[in-house]
């Protein structure tokens, strides 16, 4: 998919274009394989139909299939809400996933699909959150990261049936695709998004879910080509005492 913004610099000033290339290359891997897909939300969000249709045309090349696809779309539309679906429908004409891919897409060592990790215990087939449903999501907090991030504190007091309904969306969406998709998803949006609130959490689920500290600082350093440096700021502020105190 030619971006024809980008092709503008080869024409008026290609040495600003060369340094943003090498910019962006200086955080990818070394043998490529499929992270997670955090500028598709942006760009959905964002409105942006030809971004998000080279999103989904990388996903294609890399050899995603249909499953894993929309999956990736469902990460996407957590975020991205109505505004982004549409965005997604327009950019997704005419562009149709293999059901089994030849070859398949490749992902970092040891990540793998794991659906049951999503899973704290909550009986989905209410609506709302009983008090040993709250201390068993609590749990799922403690036992996986460590620690209860304040919007679910927040939530379980004020708006348990909100939290639960987004518990029922995490908990049941990654069947096909890896777990750790989810978390670097997540954190490489609100880096891009300069939405911090949202980073040490993801950064502490990259580090349990075992994906690595160099991919996991890949996933930070590719958001910062639309959050920019300055970004980092804040990721040192929300997780700087995790990647201190972390050995691959």
């Amino acid at each position: 998919v030619p971006m024809s913004g980008l092709d503008w610099w080869l024409d008026q000033s290609p040495e600003v274009l060369k340094r943003y290339r090498l910019y962006c290359s200086l955080t990818l891997r070394v043998e490529p394989a499929v992270m997670g897909g955090g500028t598709l939300a942006f760009y959905m969000l964002m409105g942006y139909v030809k971004g998000t249709r080279y999103v989904m045309h990388s996903f294609l090349n890399d050899g995603l299939s249909k499953a894993q696809a929309m999956e990736m779309i469902a990460i996407a539309f957590v975020h991205a809400g109505p505004r982004g679906m549409e965005t997604i429908a327009e950019a997704m004409q005419d562009l149709d996933f293999p059901e089994v891919p030849e070859p398949a897409a490749r992902f970092p060592q040891g990540w793998a699909p794991d659906i049951d990790a999503f899973r704290s215990g909550i009986d989905y087939s209410t609506v709302d959150l009983t008090a040993e449903e709250k201390a068993s999501l609590y749990d799922w907090y403690l036992r996986t990261i460590g620690e209860i991030p304040p919007y679910v504190r927040f939530m379980a007091e004020h708006r348990p049936r909100l939290l639960k309904t987004h518990r029922s969306r995490i908990e049941n969406m990654l069947y096909v695709l890896p777990k750790q998709v989810w978390p670097t998803a997540m954190l490489y949006y609100h880096v891009m998004s300069r939405t911090a609130e949202g980073i040490r959490e993801n950064v502490l689920l990259c580090k349990a879910w075992g994906v690595s500290k160099s991919d996991t600082l890949d996933v930070v350093g590719n958001a910062l080509v639309y959050g920019q440096v300055e970004a980092a700021t804040m990721v040192q502020n929300e997780a700087g005492d995790v990647f201190d105190g972390w050995q691959d």
